[in-house]
């Protein structure tokens, strides 16, 4: 559940992918139903919109000329929504949260243009709201934009991304339903892919994950659908197919740091540590996400190679103040973080920030599993029980139940889910997944 991102801007026709904060969230639209309208309500035609076909430009150079563009036009509002959504992107891409900020001032500078029917730049404030964790006025946004344009992808993919972060499930279900009836392309049935995988039919959520692919219109989009193919086999525990599908991603885009990170983790799983600290050490190098930071930490860390592990949680603490300082609330990452790496106070603090702004299952374990290395296991088996409520098959949260049960005395509730998490995917994690074996093992789990 990682995060995506592109932006094209052709001809008249706009597309904009948006990237919902958090765990997942990705649109890669070409729908001409999102084409911006005018003034009078027209379409905005090539005096408005006139930077020509950049579909394979980098996002630097889309950047450059719309900034080009808005020195000799500073009145068109449509281009300084989509800058501000380029700026977003360029946070995404290269973890630079001081790019936020200048999305902000563009996409303000839209709005104060043109408030009545510029959509865009809602979709620009709603994707710049969910990029911070700030899921309210993420769906607020959506919801601004959806009233002015009812027929866009774009926004009902927006406004499903901010619901599913709010734990509003049924509202975000019905969203993402919207988006596909709309425009059934790979933005939409990726989406709808993670609506099943969340409810833990992941036969469904691999048909969906496959339309998108099969229907992906470009090398990214091909490398994102391939990318999240190999993460429901990861989450299923079979490495082998897992790695086959992060290979595919890289063939399809060689720069794509996300599906370098997944192929690290498969080697990982599949034994090949040498090689998969090797394509750790590129991808933190090429992409500081925090995520990816921690994993080849903790990598590291269960190969004895303490030193270098504490190197890499010192990057990710010097990210992590960077993410704050620019407006980023808490979110699952650093609050597990904290709560496996000896600050408890630290996780507990964490997680009560971001359940209130970020009510998901994904927070939910992580406040359960702050609060279990707090010693209130009552109250972590009733957040636990909130963070398993849709059904979704994720082995860290039947390991963190496991170990909450152990630690209230339920010795059985305990073999259980300890049982499953492993079944499931016997490498969930490389600090984790040993301390669920010995745990299943003394509690006579294991055969």
């Amino acid at each position: 559940m990682k995060k995506r991102s592109t932006v094209v801007l052709t001809g008249i026709a706009l597309s904009v992918v948006l990237l919902a904060a958090g765990t997942f969230g990705v649109a890669r639209s070409r729908s001409t139903d999102d084409k911006p309208a005018g003034p009078a309500g027209n379409a905005v035609g090539p005096q408005t919109a006139s930077l020509g076909p950049v579909s394979g430009a980098s996002l630097d150079k889309m950047i450059t000329g719309l900034q080009g563009r808005l020195a000799t036009a500073p009145g068109d509002y449509v281009s300084w929504s989509t800058l501000g959504l380029a700026y977003v992107q360029q946070a995404k891409v290269t973890v630079n949260p001081e790019f936020y900020p200048r999305a902000q001032g563009a996409l303000d500078k839209s709005i104060q243009i043109n408030k009545d029917d510029n959509f865009l730049a809602y979709a620009g404030l709603s994707a710049l709201a969910g990029a911070r964790h700030e899921f309210v006025a993420a769906k607020k946004y959506a919801e601004q934009g959806l009233a002015i344009n009812g027929s866009s992808a774009i926004l009902y993919g927006a406004l499903s991304d901010a619901e599913i972060q709010l734990g509003d499930y049924t509202q975000a279900f019905d969203a993402v339903q919207k988006m596909v009836d709309l425009r059934p392309d790979t933005p939409s049935l990726s989406r709808a892919s993670y609506t099943w995988e969340l409810r833990g039919n992941i036969d469904q959520a691999r048909k969906l994950m496959q339309r998108a692919l099969d229907g992906a219109p470009t090398a990214s989009a091909r490398a994102f659908a391939l990318f999240y193919l190999g993460e429901l086999s990861f989450n299923e525990g079979d490495a082998n197919a897992a790695l086959g599908h992060y290979r595919a991603a890289l063939e399809a885009s060689p720069e794509d740091s996300q599906a370098l990170a997944g192929k690290a983790k498969a080697e990982a799983a599949l034994g090949q540590n040498l090689t998969a600290l090797d394509d750790y050490a590129e991808v933190v190098n090429r992409t500081p996400e925090p995520s990816y930071i921690i994993e080849y930490g903790e990598l590291l860390q269960s190969l004895g190679r303490t030193a270098d592990a504490q190197e890499q949680y010192r990057v990710f603490a010097a990210t992590q103040k960077l993410f704050e300082a620019n407006g980023v609330k808490p979110d699952s990452t650093q609050t597990l973080f904290y709560a496996n790496h000896g600050e408890p106070d630290r996780a507990l603090a964490s997680a009560e920030l971001g359940i209130g702004t970020r009510p998901f299952l994904v927070m939910h374990d992580a406040y359960a599993w702050a609060l279990h290395v707090n010693g209130r296991d009552q109250e972590a088996s009733k957040a636990i029980d909130r963070a398993m409520a849709l059904g979704t098959r994720n082995a860290l949260f039947h390991y963190h139940a496991g170990m909450i049960k152990y630690a209230l005395g339920d010795l059985d509730g305990a073999r259980t889910e300890l049982k499953t998490a492993l079944d499931m995917n016997p490498n969930f994690n490389p600090l984790d997944a040993p301390i669920a074996r010995k745990t299943l093992a003394d509690l006579g789990g294991l055969p």
